[in-house]
């Protein structure tokens, strides 16, 4: 029975935003790390996290699956200087929406069947880590699988 990767097409959309993938905004650093696998130590800022929180199975003929991933964008600690913060925020956040706009097969072979890989929502995020509050953008990433080619039997 075929089936898909998650960890697989994780990595791939991690690879969208990694450094030397994006063009920062002008006077902004370049994201330092970007991955799908939960690091031990917060990386510099700043950086990508990319988690697969839910999905949905469409169980007909069209075999669909639904990965609702969330890119956690990561700028920077709190400064202090809200209005700065929210400037590099702002600045950042039409470039990390196009990320997936060329390639929204993620690049995966044929067998995990990514059909598309596009943002359908985003917001404002504050995590905190080890005390130290990190502003961000939580952008939903939605991405269609199709023609499984799963097979069922009573």
């Amino acid at each position: 029975m075929a089936g898909f990767d998650a960890l697989v097409i994780g990595e791939a959309l991690a690879a969208k935003y990694a450094s030397g993938t994006l063009t920062p905004p002008t006077g902004y650093p370049a994201v330092r790390v970007s991955t799908s696998k939960l690091p031990n130590n917060i990386p510099v800022t700043p950086w990508v996290l990319v988690v697969l929180p839910d999905g949905e199975v469409q169980i007909d003929s069209s075999q669909q699956v639904t990965l609702n991933y969330h890119v956690i964008f990561h700028y920077g600690k709190s400064t202090g200087d809200t209005a700065r913060d929210m400037t590099g925020m702002m600045s950042w956040i039409g470039i990390l929406l196009a990320a997936t706009f060329s390639g929204t097969t993620l690049g995966v072979s044929a067998t995990q069947f990514v059909k598309s890989a596009l943002p359908s929502t985003f917001r404002l995020t504050v995590e905190t880590y080890g005390g130290d509050e990190y502003y961000g953008w939580d952008i939903t990433v939605t991405v269609i699988l199709r023609d499984l080619g799963w097979t069922m039997t009573p």
